[in-house]
């Protein structure tokens, strides 16, 4: 077959996009870059030493992820979260997690189940201490051991993409409410009791309520969720 001539410069602007986008995200996500903080083209190509070809394309890929927003010839910048629609990503996460739940805990072995259990033994400390962000940072971290153990790659490649920007969302948002402790306390102690006894539909329910996911009725839940 004849090799396209454009093709090693094709493979290389791809390369460079894809480590300008992971470099910028990073910045986005611990801070550096702040939230409504301006992208100029060419301070970033300064800072990462390539051209501005790969640092747009970069961007372009931030902003369908929802951390760059952009208007044509006026401004680039960071993402600022809005208070007012942070609950839209809650729910968003926890139906696309829920799924996430259900395919994942009843393939759990001693091991995860284990390392699950640890998690919730911190996020109950995070809860008594009222740490916010700790409570969020294990969050995240119980989602990694649900996706690092998900057999489903679709759903898995859906899941992380959506986790980052919603994640964000509510990160940088947490401060501008309260959180409802006890729904927290009861739904992790719900979610712990589901994995341990390996019952994934129990464990998407209790992570959807967390995520303010109604109910399916008013009335019904499953049996293990009382007392032992």
């Amino acid at each position: 077959m004849p090799v396209p001539n454009d093709s090693k410069p094709t493979v290389q602007r791809r390369l460079l996009r894809d480590e300008a986008h992971d470099a910028i995200r990073d910045a986005i996500l611990d801070g550096t870059l702040k939230p409504g903080e301006r992208l100029d083209d060419k301070e970033l190509q300064q800072w990462l030493g390539i051209s501005r070809t790969p640092i747009r394309d970069a961007l372009q890929g931030l902003a369908m992820e929802g951390l760059v927003e952009s208007a044509a010839q006026s401004y680039t910048r960071v993402v600022k979260p809005d208070p007012e629609h942070v609950e839209s990503f809650i729910q968003t996460l926890g139906v696309v997690m829920g799924g996430v739940t259900r395919t994942t805990v009843g393939a759990f072995d001693d091991t995860d189940r284990a390392a699950f259990a640890a998690i919730v033994r911190r996020v109950e400390s995070a809860l008594t201490a009222r740490d916010t962000h700790e409570h969020l940072r294990l969050g995240i971290e119980m989602y990694e051991l649900l996706l690092g153990r998900c057999a489903n790659a679709a759903l898995a490649s859906l899941a992380r993409a959506a986790m980052t920007p919603m994640s964000y969302q509510i990160r940088i948002t947490a401060g501008d409410r309260e959180p409802n402790w006890a729904m927290l306390e009861t739904g992790w102690g719900r979610l712990g009791r589901a994995v341990e006894d390996a019952d994934p539909i129990a464990a998407e329910l209790a992570l959807e309520e967390m995520h303010l996911l109604p109910l399916p009725s008013n009335s019904w839940e499953p049996p293990h969720w009382g007392a032992r």
